[in-house]
């Protein structure tokens, strides 16, 4: 939903299976990468007339409340719309990563939508919601009616329907503002809450428009500057909204109607031919009102006096909150970038003193040209980060609050679980020895702050689909709830009173964030501010009476005092964008804030007894258009009685088929991939048909995984005939590999993970015939067992990336062998590292078994069979099979890679034995590398690609150029 909903690629001619295949992979593969798997879980799966909802038994109350709305969000959807998804649509309820967020995957076939449970936080741009479940239903939804409206063209429809992704021409052909701001739209108009109610999209527009940096048209899908990728929910939905206006709500159907007509029409032509003008020159007409409008709002404010405080520090990027330290004299705060993961530094609260080195070199510079003018400072000096702490393996250090002793700071940060998920956990950061010691255990974890006296903390523990208040015993980690959620009720970040003797929290409730204050054992608790229904949060403590706030009261989020004795309300800032996440400076009374501005935030400070703002300044849609706030009327949705839940048991399956090939220096081939799996992955199976050049891998396999139990078991069998005497560049060692082989295989795998590494393990066996030129039919039989270890060690934007892999196999054919592999991989990691990789692979075959078994160098992996039966096969595809084979081989590859593509230089060689190792066979060149999934709710199976061109070193093929390609698919 935020940043998540599915993204359609804009295809303008009839795609071929290929093409095809790379649509689905390219509108899935924010899919892949988000969802962890885990269908080992007590999955349950509860039905309504038209949707399967399939959640874990903890969410089962955030499910139920709005399984027994969707049927009512269904028919407002298609109310406004004009069109209804295909029934039935499953939705899966999960929270990996306890953050907010949700996509669609409108496949025509079986269209599907993932929900994240955890609620979000108030200054999010969707913060503002009646229930969360109730916001994610319309978002997700629009986005499955709207885009599954299939073509009425009888050749389109047809065509689509019997390719591996049937999508209709809307998910096909619409630029992503289209999509996210549609789906963006109706979001608010059912609920009356959303984007297009709240003082976020507003704030947004305003302040980009007044520094004369709305988004172009080309910009407005995708935008790689600070918040560039909400301005296709933000700005879509607001150019969405002038439109409709302009033409009427219907004039927006219209435009669908016509991109699914049986007359064959872009998105552009659908679109002009409903509005006159092309929408690039439509959006002009709009960012020029918007920013007439943003221009008088700003002049109002000004009449009315801004009131922005003192600037502190100049920033860029999403600067998170600063925390003054009891004593006043330092400031712990995190700092982003674009393109480097959060780091959170220490500064001195005072101003700083001016480089006396830099004032040296403008004088010195001066005596050298005295009609130079030097650079004016605008800003003051940049603050020097006393103390930093780094991110470690990409997650950094967060929501600080400093500790009564002024030398340790309470962070939260994500960990690393087990099972490939994430959870915020609680650590304390000693700022003069560095260390970090992590405090809590218990997931869910976040916006911990210190007791003034006392070894404890209060905190937000978000779990179940909504967020709690808990009190922490900072020394042992252990956990008391003392305000707690459900799927109505929700609270965020509280802040304990300079006395200790209560905290005060938000809460979100019937629509809207209130300010609580609650008692130390959380058993009397009291709303404080007027019954103005504006939204408030981010409190903080001014005094044991009063709070400062942000409040949203006049439509811009603004800074304000609140007395917790009798609920007044006075405005301390007047800001044209917003002001957020208050602290106080306990020494001097002074407030700290965050200021957005188009390239981010800016630090900050209001002095005691400073000039304040006394009263709000209303900044409405109906004088300020788009640049000013809204309200809206949700509609009333019905509740629907729903039956009771079942187990998940098979869950519902489906399947796709997928083309592929191969090409390696032995010929080319091309294969059939054909899947079948369940929504949530737990029994997954492939059949893959193979067909090639002589000398290249023919044959078929059929595979199935089932992931219920840990470890995942794994079953399957295949046959090929691979001759590579037949193929291109046929070696003469190539006579003793051709085979007929005939085998099955079962395994169990499992796979774990922790803070800085991840493991694969695997372990089966095989047993079958092989039938060869030399020697006729012969029984093979082996097991084997293989570790995949990946360590990490980054820190900031430096590391390196170690991956350990051992293969060991003990077999029979002919005779009785036992095969040994082992790879060391180095790859350095981090924005400020030189991208680098380095690998050596070294196997030894002991016995002396068929040639079959013996370590070939050359061709490309077989994507009919299991690799683990294969592996004294080394894939290099620039090569043919059997340009060197042996009971010994060592490799090596070093790699420089980049975004696309990757230069390497590799080698290899086999022989009788290691001290024989002479003749290498080298390679240069460059390739590209894709591998996802498997994507259950796609229903989709794991894919590896590679692809390049390389020019060989060593004879017998000495500056020769091969083409290759590997792929393989796997359930």
């Amino acid at each position: 939903m935020n940043r998540g909903s599915w993204v359609a690629v804009g295809l303008r001619r009839v795609p071929r299976p290929f093409v095809v295949f790379a649509l689905i992979v390219v509108t899935t593969a924010q899919a892949a990468a988000q969802d962890p798997v885990r269908p080992w879980l007590p999955w349950r799966t509860l039905s309504t007339q038209g949707y399967r909802f399939h959640y874990l038994p903890e969410f089962e109350q955030f499910t139920r409340d709005i399984a027994q709305r969707v049927e009512s969000v269904d028919s407002a959807i298609a109310t406004l719309v004009g069109y209804t998804a295909p029934k039935p649509v499953h939705v899966v309820v999960d929270d990996p990563f306890l953050i907010a967020n949700g996509y669609a995957l409108p496949f025509l076939d079986k269209p599907a939508t993932v929900w994240w449970a955890t609620p979000p936080d108030p200054r999010n741009d969707i913060g503002n919601f009646r229930t969360w479940g109730e916001m994610l239903a319309v978002h997700e939804l629009t986005h499955i009616a709207h885009l599954t409206r299939p073509s009425r063209n009888p050749f389109q429809r047809h065509l689509w329907a019997s390719l591996s992704a049937n999508l209709g021409p809307i998910a096909r052909k619409s630029p992503r503002w289209v999509i996210e701001g549609y789906a963006t739209l109706i979001e608010g108009r059912i609920t009356g809450t959303g984007r297009p109610n709240n003082v976020w999209r507003p704030a947004i527009l305003r302040q980009w428009a007044i520094e004369g940096r709305l988004p172009t048209y080309a910009q407005l899908s995708g935008w790689s500057d600070f918040n560039g990728g909400e301005f296709a929910y933000l700005g879509g939905s607001a150019f969405l909204e002038w439109l409709s206006r302009r033409e009427g709500d219907s004039s927006l159907v219209h435009v669908w109607r016509r991109l699914t007509a049986r007359r064959v029409r872009s998105f552009e032509a659908s679109f002009t031919g409903v509005y006159g003008d092309a929408p690039a020159l439509l959006y002009g007409r709009h960012a020029a009102e918007l920013t007439r409008d943003a221009l008088l709002a700003k002049a109002a404010l000004e009449r009315a006096g801004i009131l922005e405080g003192e600037l502190v520090q100049r920033l860029a990027w999403t600067t998170g909150d600063p925390a003054i330290s009891p004593d006043g004299k330092r400031v712990a705060i995190p700092l982003r970038e674009r393109d480097r993961p959060g780091r959170l530094v220490v500064w001195k609260s005072e101003p700083e003193l001016e480089d006396t080195a830099a004032v040296r070199r403008r004088v010195e510079a001066l005596k050298k040209d005295p009609l130079d003018v030097p650079d004016r400072r605008f800003y003051p000096a940049p603050k020097r980060a006393e103390k930093t702490l780094l991110a470690t393996n990409g997650r950094s250090y967060q929501t600080p609050r400093w500790l009564a002793d002024n030398r340790r700071v309470l962070v939260t940060r994500w960990m690393q679980r087990s099972d490939g998920t994430l959870s915020p956990g609680l650590y304390v950061w000693d700022t003069e020895t560095g260390d970090v010691r992590r405090v809590t255990r218990a997931v869910g974890v976040l916006h911990g702050d210190p007791h003034p006296t006392r070894k404890d903390a209060v905190a937000m523990q978000c779990h179940w689909g909504h967020c709690d208040i808990a009190r922490v015993d900072l020394e042992r980690g252990v956990m008391s709830t003392l305000l707690e959620g459900n799927a109505q009720t929700s609270y965020y970040r509280p802040r304990y009173a300079p006395d200790g003797s209560r905290f005060v929290a938000s809460i979100t409730e019937n629509g809207s964030w209130d300010v609580v204050v609650a008692d130390n054992a959380g058993k009397v608790m009291h709303r404080v501010g007027p019954e103005d229904g504006a939204n408030r949060y981010d409190a903080q403590w001014l005094g044991n009476d009063s709070l400062v706030v942000v409040s949203e009261r006049g439509g811009i989020a603004n800074l304000e005092v609140l007395s917790v004795r009798d609920g007044r309300a006075r405005s301390l800032t007047r800001v044209t964008g917003a002001a957020v996440g208050p602290d106080v400076n306990r020494a001097d009374g002074s407030i700290w804030f965050l200021s957005m501005h188009s390239h981010g935030f800016d630090v900050r400070r209001l002095p005691r007894g400073g000039a304040i703002a006394d009263s709000a300044v209303t900044i409405s849609r109906e004088r300020f258009g788009f640049a000013g706030a809204a309200t809206a009327r949700p509609m009333e949705l019905a509740e629907w009685p729903i039956a009771a839940p079942q187990s998940y048991g098979a869950g519902p399956s489906h399947q796709r088929w997928f083309p592929g090939g191969y090409a390696s220096a032995d010929g080319a081939g091309a294969f059939v991939a054909v899947f079948r799996g369940d929504i949530l992955g737990r029994l997954n199976a492939t059949a893959i048909g193979a067909l090639g050049e002589p000398g290249t891998w023919q044959g078929g396999s059929l595979r199935a995984t089932w992931r219920f139990p840990r470890p995942a078991i794994e079953v399957g069998a295949f046959g090929f005939i691979h001759e590579p005497s037949l193929g291109r560049n046929a070696q003469p060692a190539a006579d003793s590999l051709d085979t007929t082989l005939l085998q099955g295989v079962i395994a169990v795998a499992g796979e774990r993970r922790g803070e800085g590494w991840h493991m694969r393990s695997r372990l089966g066996g095989g047993a079958g015939t092989l039938g060869t030129r030399i020697g006729g039919s012969q029984f093979r039989g082996l097991g084997f067992g293989e570790v995949d270890l990946f360590l990490q060690q980054v820190q900031g934007t430096r590391g390196m990336t170690e991956r350990l892999r051992g293969h060991v196999a003990q077999g029979h054919t002919l005779a009785t062998y036992h095969r040994t592999i082992a790879s060391l991989q180095l790859v350095t990691a981090g924005r400020d590292m030189m991208p680098f990789q380095a690998r050596v692979t070294a196997g030894k075959l002991v016995g002396a078994p068929h040639p079959f078994e013996r370590f070939t160098i050359g061709s490309g992996p077989a994507p009919v069979a299991d690799s683990s039966l294969l592996s004294q096969r080394y894939s290099m595809p620039m090569f043919p099979t059997a340009i060197a084979t042996g009971n010994a081989m060592l490799a090596w590859r070093v790699a420089l890679p980049s975004a696309m593509w990757t230069a390497f230089y590799e080698g290899a060689s086999a022989a009788e034995d290691f001290s024989e190792l002479r003749k290498w066979n080298r390679a240069v060149g460059l390739e590209t590398r894709f591998a996802y999934g498997p994507v259950p709710v796609a229903f989709l199976p794991r894919v590896d690609l590679r692809a390049g061109a390389a020019y060989t070193l060593d004879e017998p093929f000495r500056k020769k150029v091969r083409v290759f390609l590997e792929m393989r698919v796997e359930p």
